[in-house]
């Protein structure tokens, strides 16, 4: 094994508190964190094809205590998974968590993320949350991930927000400069505690002291006290991938990332300008007029593509299929469309992670899209077929209506297209 990546003092953070301090037996209901670590969400993402997971090779680089596993395994029920980490003792609690969880598709190993090559596997879908800042040399990260990535692969990863975080490392560094960050957890943790109740609330770093769970034990070692913390811009992200070989897919949160989210109104002069920049630096634009938006720059990459996919035509909507995105099903969101065809009222998807703000789904389409919302793919002509019935329109006026509709939850990935004409 190369020489490790994460400095000992790192390694030994996470020995003695392995990270995160989720109990074992606790299940995933996160949303986001189910929707960002689904193959199925990045594969449409990026090839506008629907990709199921039954049977894909799933690895959580730096997995930590088993909780992001756990997350990937019930983001993509029916693959396999395989994770490691450079901490023993969190290896321990990873294999505890599966055992208790009685998921039985899944190995976990100590090993550097820098190289894995004696995995001896190719890897379908890649997540490394919360990694990548810890490591000296985040791009040997990356290559280590894509040296194990199959060629259609894609690999969910994030870093720390420089702009965002800027005042929890200014602490980091206060804290170096006392030695505390030498300590032990247990030793190191009472002193900031003591340090930050003491800061003058004027304090722009006593602004992230709020809320209960910074405060915990886990919150302060996440943060305050986290070793080898690192933050990056945009346009370091961008370098870094250009030096791994692999290509920028989206921000996870995409959503929160676009401008007519940033501004709150057209900026007819400034926009001139804007829409030349290239997509690197129309986010680098945003993280600088928004420096805390987002705590992580959290994104998907993969290896190099030629083209991104195109949007769909006309004609592939009409001889395609759609269905539900599999995290829906879970949610058994078709029950709200039952209950809003009984009470003749609206369907309203709330904190849906592709979307930002709530989607409101009107009365009539409801009695239409329902359908989609079952196991298997709906045809589009039958939808339309649908709406023709339900409003007595022509088949040219339905399909206006609906497509207009279906483009709209596609576009949030409330809705994915199967086109056989790709």
């Amino acid at each position: 094994m190369p020489e490790q990546s994460i400095p000992s003092l790192v390694q030994a953070q996470f020995d003695e508190f392995p990270y995160p301090n989720v109990p074992i037996e606790q299940t995933v209901t996160d949303n986001f964190a189910l929707f960002a670590n689904s193959i199925t969400t990045a594969r449409y993402l990026r090839d506008r094809q629907v990709v199921k997971p039954e049977g894909k090779m799933m690895l959580n680089a730096g997995c930590g205590s088993g909780w992001e596993t756990l997350v990937l395994a019930t983001a993509n029920p029916g693959a396999y998974y395989v994770g490691v980490d450079i901490s023993a003792e969190s290896i321990k609690m990873a294999e505890q968590r599966f055992q208790f969880h009685q998921i039985g598709d899944a190995r976990f190993q100590v090993m550097d993320i820098t190289d894995m090559r004696a995995l001896g596997e190719q890897f379908d879908f890649i997540a490394c949350n919360d990694v990548l800042y810890l490591l000296d040399d985040p791009v040997a990260g990356l290559k280590g991930m894509r040296q194990v990535l199959k060629p259609e692969g894609i690999i969910r990863t994030n870093v720390h927000s420089l702009y965002q975080r800027q005042f929890i490392f200014h602490m980091q560094d206060a804290m170096e400069l006392l030695g505390v960050m030498d300590e032990p957890a247990a030793k190191a943790v009472p002193i900031l505690r003591e340090l930050m109740e003491a800061l003058n609330d004027a304090s722009f770093v006593k602004s992230h002291w709020n809320g209960d769970a910074i405060k915990t034990t886990t919150g302060i070692l996440a943060n305050f006290l986290l070793r080898s913390d690192k933050g990056f811009t945009v346009p370091q992200v961008f370098e870094m991938l250009r030096q791994a070989g692999l290509q920028f897919i989206s921000m996870v949160n995409w959503q929160a990332w676009k401008l007519e989210r940033v501004l709150t109104k057209p900026i007819p002069y400034a926009m001139r300008h804007i829409k030349k920049l290239s997509q690197e630096e129309q986010l680098h634009f945003i993280e600088l007029i928004f420096p805390n938006m987002t705590r992580l720059i959290d994104f998907w990459c993969g290896h190099p593509c030629p083209t991104p996919a195109a949007p769909f035509s006309q004609e592939e909507w009409w001889q395609g299929s759609v269905q539900a995105h599999p995290l829906l099903l879970r949610l058994n969101a078709r029950v709200a469309f039952e209950n809003a065809i009984r009470d003749n009222g609206p369907v309203n998807i709330n904190g849906w992670p592709g979307a930002e703000g709530n989607i409101v789904v009107d009365p009539f389409s409801v009695r239409w899209l329902i359908d989609v919302f079952g196991e298997e793919p709906v045809p589009v002509q039958a939808l339309v077929k649908k709406a023709v019935d339900l409003m007595d329109w022509t088949q040219e006026e339905a399909f206006g209506q609906v497509l207009a509709n279906l483009k709209f939850l596609e576009e949030r990935l409330v809705l994915l297209l199967n086109s056989p004409l790709r």
